[in-house]
């Protein structure tokens, strides 16, 4: 059949003759004919195929169908793309937010007002003054008694925290400290929901959600430095709580979108310089 057509296409221009023979050898049937009006014929054919196709698609409920289909693909598109833009605002909000509260730490030094829990507000001086007293401003009860946070809280500030330490949770290091990087701390793998620890007395500065590292943790420690402790799971501390070193202030997780498993993130800050946690700590 192949070898045939292919003869037609050939010999488009010449007439050619198509006999039929019957069961009788004698009686035959020919049929003179050009290939190119055959071919003249099929190509017309296809085309009035075509338009006909076309125009059921476009003025059928055919159409509607494919057009749904397609703008429900592109509404999906659009949606996720708009989750997408959405998570990354208020992650930049957050970051923003977490940027100026740790600018203005630091501008102010130690001179950082506390609200305790239990109604007193402490004003803590700066750690280069070295005084042997802070000055509270607190409520004391009849008998002229300080509650224990006062108490606690008149110590922790008075001497630098001591280092090394241990790591503040049981886990595996998995990343260093590259700040060319915008990786400003180190990675501990750990188990989800594993308990991790304050590394030295401080008071709580910040405490936060975001998209990208979930709960997030600052501790104001003396001698102008912070740590922070990210991709928890969840905390146990609130802001102006005071925490002494070895404290539970959570439990890491695999939480937020630049999280690639269960760990905690460290960081600790001196006097508005990011520090490589691994000279502060010792593996236990």
């Amino acid at each position: 059949m192949l070898e045939f057509l292919k003869r037609l296409f050939k010999n488009q221009d010449q007439d050619l003759t198509f006999v039929i023979f019957d069961d009788d050898p004698e009686s035959s049937t020919s049929y003179n004919f050009k290939p190119s009006r055959l071919w003249n014929l099929f190509y017309i054919s296809l085309l009035t195929v075509t338009i006909i196709v076309l125009l059921f698609v476009m003025f059928t409920p055919v159409s509607g169908l494919l057009y749904n289909r397609q703008d429900a693909q592109l509404r999906e598109r659009v949606i996720e793309v708009s989750q997408k833009v959405q998570a990354l605002r208020d992650s930049l909000e957050a970051r923003d937010t977490q940027l100026a509260e740790m600018q203005e730490v630091i501008t102010t030094g130690d001179d950082t007002a506390f609200s305790i829990n239990e109604g007193s507000s402490v004003a803590m001086q700066s750690g280069n003054q070295k005084k042997s007293e802070l000055d509270f401003t607190s409520e004391v009860s009849n008998k002229g008694v300080l509650s224990q946070n006062e108490i606690i809280f008149s110590n922790i500030f008075e001497q630098a925290p001591e280092f090394p330490t241990d790591y503040p949770v049981d886990g595996t290091f998995t990343r260093g400290f590259k700040p060319e990087n915008g990786h400003y701390g180190i990675d501990i793998a750990t188990k989800q929901g594993t308990s991790f620890k304050a590394i030295a007395d401080g008071a709580i500065i910040n405490q936060d959600w975001t998209v990208n590292y979930g709960y997030v943790l600052h501790v104001q420690h003396s001698n102008g430095i912070i740590t922070v402790y990210k991709h928890a799971a969840s905390v146990s501390k609130s802001i102006g709580d005071i925490v002494l070193k070895g404290d539970i202030l959570g439990t890491a997780g695999d939480v937020g979108v630049l999280s690639s498993g269960p760990h905690l993130h460290l960081e600790i800050w001196k006097n508005g310089v990011p520090q490589n946690p691994n000279t502060y700590l010792i593996k236990s």
